[in-house]
């Protein structure tokens, strides 16, 4: 039995030491291609950022480029000089056709100039209306002028194109003592704004959000595509107003919280901040999925492994436990294991079976005379005769000496013809004494015990030695 419980603790530690090192590797795998998948997203989120600042900028320095020229214009400033209240005026005039000429030369969809003056406002079509500090939709005038900055870039609505969302640029005309005589700017619908952000998110499967942080507040409360609130950006990318909003120098900043990866970028020109999140969700999913496909597979090795195993662990038990109770001397069974195999007999075979007892005669005399190594001879020529007469018909053991008992799965007279005939061929055989053997034979009943069975048996053994010996004797009830 040692031997098979050495190797079932051989198999238990290689089963051991294989998941321990599977799940070590996986975890080392999980751990590298987790931290790979979260390096490339912040490299993702930084270049798509990055990228975007450029384009947008891009964008809006066209427009930037366009006001500021139109601010600076010789021609503009002596209109503004120049000014009355009459919108219908040659001079208003003037002012469209020159409006109208930057908007079809830049290709914008408008362009305009408020006057300080009258605060009309002037667009590329003619008088659009008279702003007023109480109107919602002309705030932005007012606050732009509250800033005291040169220019300011946001998106509003456009009024003279059925209140499109757009992208504006104004900028402030100043005359030569640095009086403030107007706001000249463009504005363009950010159809194309959008567009190449949204090529950026197919590209790179992240998510963008462009907010205001300083420009001048307008009507546009709201957002549009990819331009942000605060608060909806906050709650699109899962992170607080305050990393929205947060300050950063040129460089921006990238972090990692779970298994997004964030990139936030400011665009001074513009004073907006460009925030890019990558989630790494599905491919860390992916990357659990693969793993948990391998654990799967291995468990299966293991459980074939382990069916192999104890099956091979079984019959090594089996073999062990026969080799333990085996007899050395006759290569027979012992009384142990000649027990065990009575005790599992099926009642089928038990009701239609016979038990026999047999004694060497005078076995004494042959140790005695011819020594233990002929005594031993004797016992392994007894043995092999009863196993080659009995065969598959019945169990054969060494119940201890000289005694042997067997079942024969044949009736009491069935079995007396077999044991006689083995018998007889002792008594062929070439010894130095006659051997011969007194034997008992009882017919098993299903319900009796082994003790039972034996004692019936026993009392037949001693008929056949009262008997004379060297004779078979049936047990009669």
């Amino acid at each position: 039995m040692k031997k098979g419980y050495l190797y079932l603790i051989t198999n238990i530690v290689i089963i051991v030491m294989i998941c321990v090192i599977f799940g070590s590797i996986q975890a080392n795998e999980l751990s590298f291609y987790k931290q790979l998948a979260h390096e490339q997203a912040e490299n993702d989120v930084n270049l798509t950022a990055t990228d975007i600042n450029a384009k947008i900028t891009s964008i809006a320095t066209e427009q930037l480029v366009a006001s500021q020229m139109m601010a600076n214009d010789i021609f503009l400033k002596h209109w503004c000089e120049n000014e009355t209240s009459d919108s219908t005026s040659d001079l208003s005039q003037m002012l469209c056709t020159y409006l109208a000429e930057y908007k079809k030369a830049y290709d914008y969809d408008v362009v305009f100039f408020v006057s300080n003056k009258t605060y009309n406002y002037y667009y590329d079509g003619g008088l659009n209306k008279v702003i007023s500090p109480d109107d919602d939709f002309d705030v932005w005038y007012f606050n732009f002028l509250g800033l005291n900055k040169n220019y300011d870039i946001q998106i509003d609505h456009d009024e003279v194109n059925q209140n499109s969302v757009s992208l504006f640029v104004n900028y402030l005309v100043k005359g030569e003592n640095d009086e403030i005589l107007g706001v000249v700017g463009a504005g363009k619908k950010i159809d194309e704004f959008q567009e190449s952000l949204s090529n950026l998110v197919e590209t790179f499967g992240v998510d963008i959000c462009v907010v205001n942080t300083g420009n001048a507040h307008n009507s546009f409360k709201s957002s549009s595509g990819y331009y942000k609130t605060s608060e909806d950006a906050a709650n699109e990318l899962g992170i607080s107003v305050e990393d929205v909003l947060r300050s950063v120098d040129e460089k921006g900043v990238t972090w990692t919280d779970n298994d997004n990866c964030f990139s936030l970028k400011h665009n001074n020109n513009l004073n907006w901040n460009i925030l890019v999140r990558k989630d790494t969700t599905d491919i860390i999913n992916r990357l659990l999925h693969q793993s948990y496909k391998r654990v799967f597979f291995l468990v299966i090795l293991i459980l074939i492994y382990i069916l192999i195993s104890f099956t091979f662990l079984l019959k090594i038990l089996q073999m062990d436990h026969l080799n333990e109770n085996t007899d050395d001397m006759t290569g027979l069974m012992n009384n142990k294991l000649f027990k065990e195999r009575y005790s599992k007999l099926s009642h089928i075979n038990k009701g239609n079976s016979s038990l026999f007892i047999l004694d060497i005669d005078n076995f004494k005399n042959f140790n005695d005379s011819y020594g233990h190594l002929y005594g031993n001879t004797v016992l392994h020529l007894v043995a092999s005769e009863l196993t080659a007469a009995i065969g598959s018909d019945g169990l054969v053991a060494r119940w201890g000496g000289d005694e042997f008992v067997g079942i024969i799965y044949h009736k009491s007279g069935k079995a007396l013809e077999i044991l006689n005939s083995v018998q007889k061929k002792l008594n062929t055989q070439d010894t130095k004494s006659v051997v011969t053997f007194s034997c008992g034979i009882s017919d098993l009943d299903p319900k009796a015990t082994l003790k039972e069975s034996f004692d019936r048996t026993d009392t037949a053994l001693y008929k056949a030695k009262e008997n004379g010996k060297a004779c078979c004797f049936v047990f009669k009830p």
